[in-house]
């Protein structure tokens, strides 16, 4: 059996060594309540995609992004740094915050008198394994649609010069300069055809807006008597 040398051994027998540096990105996709995909894809820095694996599980969304977690880390070989990032808010606060705490007490907590494993436990130990080898950091990706809507302006907005459709644009009449002058008040146009293809990696998806954004749940607040009110 190969020894298996983690980040930090590598780092104290040879303050030199240049580890090896990837992006992990973890996603996962419900299929129904109990079961769904999960899938991770591990490139380098400079955006090379060097393993992309995704297969079909039992569980729900915080089981399936762990699980995805958790084969992308075991994917990679030898102590090297790891920047995870995923959409699921689960995996990466418990990372950050849960992760010390459920270490120190064995994956046990107490419920009512009575010692239960945590949520997930046998994935969780799994992924403190891994820690021990790589120097992982976790980032939250958290998309949020707040334009790209069909444009409706109100009959007062469309009555306002300024502003004109896309493609419409004024240019100063300057017979001593041959570039012409846009003024920034009017609509510009756009360049002709697309400017760039669909991104090929998740990552590149999400931070482009191209992946499907759930709606984010609205605030849970007070209630005021109004609210309470029966008509």
């Amino acid at each position: 059996m190969l020894a298996t040398h983690t980040a930090a051994e590598r780092l104290t027998a040879d303050p030199t060594t240049q580890l090896a540096q990837y992006l992990l990105v973890c996603h996962a996709r419900s299929l129904s309540f109990t079961r769904g995909l999960w899938c991770f894809n591990l490139e380098t820095l400079s955006g090379e995609s060097l393993i992309e694996a995704e297969d079909e599980d039992d569980g729900d969304l915080n089981r399936l992004s762990l699980l995805a977690a958790v084969r992308g880390l075991e994917a990679i070989d030898g102590g090297s740094l790891v920047s995870l990032v995923s959409n699921n808010r689960y995996l990466i606060r418990s990372l950050d915050q849960s992760l010390p705490r459920w270490r120190e007490n064995d994956f046990i907590w107490e419920h009512f008198g009575r010692k239960i494993p945590v949520q997930n436990a046998d994935l969780w130990r799994r992924i403190d394994r891994t820690l021990a080898i790589h120097q992982v950091t976790a980032s939250l990706i958290q998309t949020t649609r707040v334009s790209g809507h069909a444009l409706e302006l109100s009959p007062a907005a469309a009555a306002i010069p300024s502003l004109g459709t896309a493609g419409d644009f004024a240019i100063s009449d300057n017979s001593d300069d041959s570039s012409p002058i846009i003024r920034v008040d009017q609509g510009h146009r756009s360049p002709a055809g697309p400017i760039a293809s669909r991104p090929n990696d998740r990552l590149r998806s999400w931070l482009a807006g191209q992946e499907d954004v759930a709606p984010r749940p609205p605030r849970r607040g007070r209630y005021r008597p109004e609210d309470l009110a029966i008509g």
